[in-house]
């Protein structure tokens, strides 16, 4: 072996060595949670209340026959603005009630429905951005 190559090696097996012992090494026990005083107000966060969560699948949902009723031309776009709503939804909700979200709008797109209630979905979708998307 030339001796570039065993400095190679070497540098990469130093490395190899640090980065296992960096991940060998235990993180500190989380610090327990502050729990509430039982019977005190304390709000649901909103990614745990299943209403909530249902209201976000119905708009996704709606947001996914948009998407299918619109002409391959608009598509993007609507696909676009059903993930800029899932990102503000992901930034004040948290992932999960993004993730209920976008799995709806998958499901709207790609689950059999009348098309004779596009313009009903149409409607209710341009309500939500002017509500949502527009501030």
């Amino acid at each position: 072996m030339s001796l570039h190559r065993i400095q190679s090696f070497a540098l990469a097996l130093a490395c190899l060595t640090l980065a296992g012992q960096a991940l060998a090494q235990t993180a500190p026990a989380p610090s327990a949670p502050v729990q509430a005083a039982p019977g005190s107000n304390v709000p649901t966060p909103p990614d745990a209340d299943e209403t909530f969560l249902t209201g976000l699948r119905r708009v996704g949902v709606m947001a996914g026959q948009v998407v299918e009723c619109s002409a391959d031309a608009d598509r993007q776009a609507k696909i676009g603005q059903a993930m800029e709503l899932a990102n503000k939804i992901a930034i004040h909700f948290g992932l999960k009630a993004a993730f209920n979200c976008v799995g709806a709008v998958g499901y709207g797109s790609g689950h059999p429905f009348d098309k004779a209630d596009c313009g009903k979905s149409a409607e209710g979708w341009k309500e939500i951005q002017v509500k949502y998307l527009t501030k």
